[in-house]
């Protein structure tokens, strides 16, 4: 833009942005459909004053990279691939299925995560929820560091540059360490896990007496004790 307040395009670029589930949801407006009826003739049915914005939309690039190595991309067969319970907020975009291959050869997206709330705060919740159910095997996937951008308060509250990744985690993403809920539930599903194992004729060291079992998760033991009423967890790593 010059002084004149004129502008002028560098490049234009006249396809559709990864992001526009964003503006279709947030519009109503079918962006492709248009490009269609566009592209064959027919006039723009509405006006710029015609379009409105109702509720907040965010989307997450679901792609088989490892964040851990500077997102290298990982290439692989989808062993596992089980998308979010359906939802009338959370929308998928995706040309995968399971067993489906993520070549070196073309861009290693999994899907688009997309979903709309009333506001900021219910989209990135339901955001953080849709994540949670995503299963995916035999690639490495960037789920994890999603999760971990939505618990940074910092992005929670809009406060944040495109600076954002080199300032909180200028050494890669390692990982968010376990808080006390985190490695209850780690011991929890451990056990369970374990009592799998047993049900299934596979023998586990691990040690059983009474309804208190012993189960190691990343080189910590934990003693889970259950009873009718639901469970504990102790830490014997603190003791």
């Amino acid at each position: 833009m010059d002084k004149n307040k004129d502008f002028y395009f560098l490049e234009m670029n006249t396809r559709l942005q990864v992001e526009h589930p964003i503006t279709e949801e947030i519009t109503g407006i079918d962006l492709v459909e248009q490009q269609i009826l566009i592209a064959a003739g027919y006039p723009l049915a509405f006006k710029q004053s015609d379009v409105k914005i109702h509720g907040h939309s965010a989307e997450y690039r679901v792609y088989a990279e490892d964040p851990a190595r500077k997102f290298l991309p990982s290439i692989g067969f989808l062993k596992k691939y089980k998308e979010p319970t359906p939802h009338e907020n959370i929308r998928i975009d995706t040309g995968v299925q399971e067993g489906s291959e993520i070549s070196m050869y073309y861009d290693p997206m999994i899907s688009k995560l997309i979903t709309w709330g009333k506001d900021r705060k219910e989209a990135l919740t339901l955001l953080d929820k849709a994540m949670d159910e995503y299963v995916i095997r035999g690639v490495t996937h960037n789920l994890g560091f999603g999760q971990s951008i939505l618990r940074n308060k910092s992005f929670a509250d809009g406060k944040y540059t495109t600076a954002f990744i080199p300032t909180y985690y200028p050494t890669g993403f390692k990982g968010d360490p376990l808080d006390t809920a985190d490695e209850s539930h780690v011991a929890l599903a451990a056990h369970w896990m374990r009592n799998l194992y047993i049900n299934n004729g596979i023998p586990c060291p691990n040690k059983k007496v009474n309804e208190v079992h012993y189960v190691t998760v990343l080189d910590r033991d934990f003693k889970v004790e259950t009873n009718d009423e639901g469970y504990t967890v102790t830490d014997l790593s603190n003791n």
